[in-house]
């Protein structure tokens, strides 16, 4: 049985409902449906209202409010939109029980059926938000103060009268002010929540790429993917080492953090992948995780602009530090590692000689392996470094980048 309701209860929540929706749009849906749905259930009161003698003009308006949820629910199924029919629900909710109090004959006769308006101003702190909903409670307690004075012009006991009033108020304003109080806490903690996990996604993104960040989200348990080719570059500090012992540490860390992130803005505008800082080396790369055919172009144009950024920061620091970057285009193999601080990392051979063409490099000077030469020599001029005897890998050849052809 609790199988079957939960069901239900799933159809009806997605009944109206677009995959766009966020949760609060999925709950109006929903209640919006729950309360048409319970003005069909008015029709047998309706009729037996209608075939009671002077019981008529209540048989019609029950009705005429049953028609009115028919119309709301088909216009919400229809459009998938919650504007008017929450607007013709909330309308109905609030007149219809005023007006079933006025034919019945005041608030002895119909046992104070205006409390069911209040319905009305409950239902617009979910649709309206809690300060518009304040005027439909106000709307609500006029209408009750116009019924209480009518029945007391029609002759009713006005101590009578007046007591009927004074519960369907206080107990209205009680639960009124008890559901917003409630609805503007929810709100509260929903927008410290929402700010949290802004913030968390925002870390997130700085440690991992945002391709590789959503699958991790998502629940993916290992992230491991091939990559037939990627360019490599590597970048370390010459003289970093031997500064770092003559200032103090407090000037050492800013003007690290200054430098790098000279190199992270880099990054960003031509669309390289920064990797990971190791002391004073930077790691980066283009074509992973997602795959660019102009890997190398955007690779090498960064490393250009690295050594235009060392000078400008040389000049403000009054330093005189110099750079080698490596350079190395093949296949690499990417994934995430660690279950506490964990990285994004990159292994292969690709890799290895790249961080080689960087410490067997010249400091001031780009170089690149064959591997990144053939595929950019048409676009760049290069100087032959000759062959090196890397360790490790051997002899390999290289070449120092001196800029785009002209």
């Amino acid at each position: 049985m609790t199988e079957l309701i939960n069901r239900l209860i799933d159809r009806i929540d997605n009944a109206a409902t677009l995959p766009e929706d966020p949760p609060p749009v999925r709950l109006q849906k929903t209640l919006l449906i729950f309360l048409n749905a319970a003005g069909f259930l008015l029709v047998p009161w309706g009729a037996w209202y209608l075939f009671d003698n002077g019981m008529a003009l209540p048989a019609q308006v029950v009705l005429g409010y049953s028609v009115l949820s028919a119309v709301a629910l088909a216009h919400l199924l229809a459009t998938k939109r919650v504007s008017i029919a929450s607007a013709l629900q909330l309308v109905g909710l609030l007149l219809v029980p005023v007006i079933l109090q006025w034919t019945m004959g005041g608030f002895v006769a119909s046992g104070a059926i205006v409390l069911w308006s209040l319905l009305a101003p409950l239902c617009a702190l979910v649709f309206l938000g809690t300060r518009l909903a304040v005027w439909w409670f106000a709307v609500f307690a006029l209408l009750v103060l116009v019924a209480a004075a009518r029945d007391i012009a029609n002759g009713v006991t006005q101590q009578q009268v007046l007591l009927y009033c004074e519960n369907v108020l206080l107990v209205s304003a009680i639960a009124f002010i008890s559901l917003r109080f409630f609805v503007v806490e929810r709100d509260k903690a929903q927008a410290a929540l929402q700010r949290e996990q802004a913030r968390s996604e925002s870390l997130l993104l700085n440690i991992l790429p945002p391709p590789i960040a959503e699958r991790l989200k998502a629940g993916s348990q290992t992230i491991a993917d091939g990559y037939a080719e990627a360019t490599i570059l590597f970048a370390d500090l010459v003289g970093f080492t031997k500064m770092s012992t003559t200032v103090s540490p407090e000037r050492l860390v800013v003007m690290l953090n200054s430098l790098f992130s000279r190199f992270d803005e880099l990054s960003g505008r031509f669309g390289v992948e920064k990797i990971k800082t190791i002391g004073d080396a930077y790691m980066a790369c283009a074509g992973v995780p997602v795959a660019r055919p102009d890997h190398a172009e955007a690779v090498v144009d960064m490393a250009l602009a690295m050594r235009e950024a060392l000078q400008e920061h040389n000049r403000e620091f009054g330093s005189n530090l110099q750079i080698r970057i490596g350079i190395n285009t093949g296949p690499v193999v990417a994934g995430v590692i660690g279950l506490k601080k964990f990285i994004y990392d990159l292994w292969g051979d690709t890799v290895n000689l790249a961080s080689r063409m960087e410490s067997n490099g010249v400091p001031n000077r780009v170089q690149v392996s064959m591997a990144t030469w053939e595929k950019l020599r048409d676009k760049y001029d290069f100087e032959p470094r000759g062959v090196l005897d890397v360790k490790g890998i051997g002899l390999v050849e290289a070449y120092l980048l001196i800029g785009k052809k002209t």
